[in-house]
């Protein structure tokens, strides 16, 4: 009895454990197999669709950086792009126009802006014509530190540009300023411009120019101008035959007839006369008049010599319009050494083979020339180009009376 329980016992305990195999073996079936490389690759490519734990990334606005962070980061290729004419000109009127002096740094920054512009040739011409063409102007030397700017204002700086620049469009933007501008200072640096690099080209456009300023300085429109400029013109440029062809063309009696005028006690007076009145070209007969009038001021005789010769028609508007200055004060002197001359004399005006100096410097001067213009006045018709001019010397010579 116990030997069968015994037996019953084993048989249990057996089916026990291939009860408990068989459960392991079929687990073991049922797990997912490893996969392989191939499977693997696959699921890379192919993520489970699990969605997000939080909102994505670009639904966040984006942090601006900082500019030290700007700073710290290497910067793009730096752009090699020259400036603009415009540009450079709006940095050259922003200089101009600001207030308070002038620091070294702005005059530094001004005159690489000039120099850009030059550079640029003539690209650079139509936006110097547009600042020239609204008329604005900024003196530098009203304001401190203006002297580092190397020029004496805005325009004068714009100017000297078109004449470095130089050709057509330059000398056409010059012209332009001409027929726009009525002081006499910027026009004469102008005409002196376009005859040196056009001689003779401009002539008429810079004789009316002057013409047009003295006509509306005879109106009493300009306070404190000083016209001598404007008279200049009219005398290097207002006649095919002027002062300085006579100096370059005919040196011998031009020389001459200088040398006639500066006589002690006026003994030069009689061979000016016929100089004036035989001489076989017009400009010798013009300076020879020139002459006359310049002893006019300190010599009686050549005084009426020089009445006679209006009341005879024999001085032409033209030539008024030349012996105007010297009956204001003008003396012509023969230019023997040019560089100490400028230097002992800064007013003095340099010319070929000549320098022009203005004697009436005292009120006693002044208004004696005042009273020789009167007297030529009271003779000419009042109507005529000459009695323009010796009234826009007169207002010039009455000017200096009232600084």
């Amino acid at each position: 009895m116990a030997q069968k329980r015994i037996i019953i016992a084993m048989v249990a305990l057996a089916s026990v454990m291939g009860l408990s195999f068989f459960v392991f073996k079929s687990s073991r079936s049922s797990a997912p197999a490893a996969p392989s490389d191939s499977e693997s690759l696959a699921s890379d490519k192919t993520p489970p669709n699990v969605p997000d734990a939080e909102p994505a990334r670009h639904n966040f606005p984006r942090p601006t950086p900082s500019a030290q962070s700007a700073v710290n980061q290497p910067s793009a290729v730096p752009s090699t792009t020259a400036r603009t004419p415009q540009e450079l000109i709006a940095e050259i009127l922003e200089i101009s126009s600001a207030e308070g002096p002038i620091t070294a740094d702005k005059a530094e920054k001004f005159k690489r802006n000039l120099e850009e512009l030059i550079k640029q040739g003539a690209a650079s011409v139509p936006a110097i014509r547009e600042l020239l063409d609204k008329k604005i102007e900024y003196d530098f030397a009203d304001v401190a530190g203006g002297e580092q700017m190397g020029y004496a204002s805005l325009r004068a700086s714009l100017i000297d540009a078109l004449k470095q620049i130089g050709g057509p469009d330059a000398q056409e933007a010059m012209v332009q300023v001409l027929q726009t501008s009525a002081l006499p200072a910027e026009l004469l640096t102008i005409a002196n411009n376009l005859d040196q690099d056009a001689p003779g080209q401009y002539r008429d456009q810079i004789l009316n120019a002057a013409r047009e300023s003295l006509a509306i300085a005879a109106t009493n429109q300009y306070a404190n101008v000083e016209l001598g400029p404007a008279f200049r013109i009219l005398q290097n440029y207002g006649a095919a035959n002027t002062t300085a062809d006579a100096a370059k063309n005919e040196p011998a009696n031009f020389n001459n007839a200088i040398n006639l005028a500066n006589m002690p006690e006026g003994q030069g007076l009689g061979a000016l006369i016929q100089m004036a009145e035989n001489s076989s070209s017009a400009s010798g007969q013009t300076i020879a008049t020139e002459m006359i009038a310049q002893m006019a001021g300190q010599n009686s005789e050549a005084s009426d010599a020089l009445m006679q010769m209006a009341q005879n028609g024999q001085i032409s508007n033209g030539t008024w319009e030349k012996l105007a200055p010297i009956l204001g004060g003008d003396q012509f002197q023969i230019d023997s050494s040019p560089a100490q001359n400028s230097t002992s004399n800064p007013s003095a005006s340099q010319n070929p083979g000549f320098t022009v100096i203005n004697n009436a410097t005292t009120s006693d001067d002044i208004n004696q020339r005042i009273a020789l213009i009167d007297k030529f006045l009271s003779i000419v018709p009042s109507d005529s180009a000459a009695a323009a001019s010796l009234r826009n010397q007169r207002n010039l010579l009455s000017g200096k009376l009232t600084r």
